[in-house]
């Protein structure tokens, strides 16, 4: 699957910029294949509208004043209302490093007395008044606007991120805890609150949610995705898939 970047979103950015703020109901659809996977950082407000927004398999329902953010490699398609009112934030990674960006829900649901403070930093953003001062307003302000979503720890978020950047290697937990300075035992007990599974779950969690995005859009065969995911046998990856999603990798595709 094509992984596309911020310009071949917005063509007519500034690539110096690595930044792009805009209205969503102004906006042309890019020429692009859906669903897609892109190298940036998404947020996408919507003020008015209605439908689904489906990021990495899940489906979640688009309302008002609920905000959705997308990281990159995740693969994402969505069907919205011909009404539907918004304003939509675009980072590239390194801006989005800068700012300490790193999306852990996959949407906040806006509180009534922080709309109005919302829509004057996406006014001003788009005015091009200190642009980079308000997106980091924008992600602060986010931080205390969560309510039913429960605040992310920085060590899972963190271990999210080396798992993700391994996910070709079967490294132990163990080896996290180190490279996190911290211990397996912490871990896991950081793991099960804030994710309700073990650090080891969550591991094998990401690796069916990638061997899932390989499956559905790339060429590979099931025995080149087990190697591309640490395992070993491909045989045993094809048994712990079908464990955790109920399809064999030879199934999953036509499922879908």
């Amino acid at each position: 699957m094509q992984s596309y970047s911020l310009y071949d979103i917005i063509p007519h950015t500034k690539q110096s910029v690595g930044y792009f703020v805009g209205i969503f109901e102004n906006t042309p659809d890019p020429n692009i294949d859906w669903p897609l996977r892109h190298d940036f950082y998404s947020l996408v407000w919507f003020t008015k509208g209605d439908g689904i927004n489906v990021i990495d398999f899940n489906e979640y329902e688009i309302s008002a004043n609920r905000i959705f953010t997308i990281n990159p490699t995740q693969i994402h398609n969505w069907k919205y209302s011909t009404d539907t009112c918004g304003y939509f934030l675009l980072i590239d990674a390194p801006n989005a490093k800068q700012l300490n960006i790193d999306f852990t829900n996959p949407f906040i649901d806006l509180k009534a007395e922080d709309i109005r403070f919302m829509d004057e930093i996406f006014k001003r953003m788009l005015s091009g008044n200190n642009q980079l001062s308000a997106i980091a307003y924008l992600l602060s302000l986010l931080q205390t606007s969560k309510n039913d979503v429960r605040k992310s720890d920085t060590t899972i978020s963190e271990l999210k991120k080396l798992i993700s950047e391994n996910i070709d290697k079967n490294l132990s937990i163990n080896q996290y805890a180190e490279e996190l300075n911290s211990s397996d035992q912490l871990l896991n007990q950081l793991c099960k609150h804030e994710t309700g599974m073990s650090a080891k779950q969550l591991q094998l969690q990401l690796k069916i949610t990638e061997a899932k995005r390989l499956l559905l859009y790339s060429f590979f065969n099931t025995s080149e995705i087990a190697f591309r995911l640490g395992f070993e046998d491909s045989s045993y990856f094809s048994r712990i898939f079908k464990k955790k999603t109920n399809f064999t990798p030879s199934h999953f595709g036509k499922s879908t």
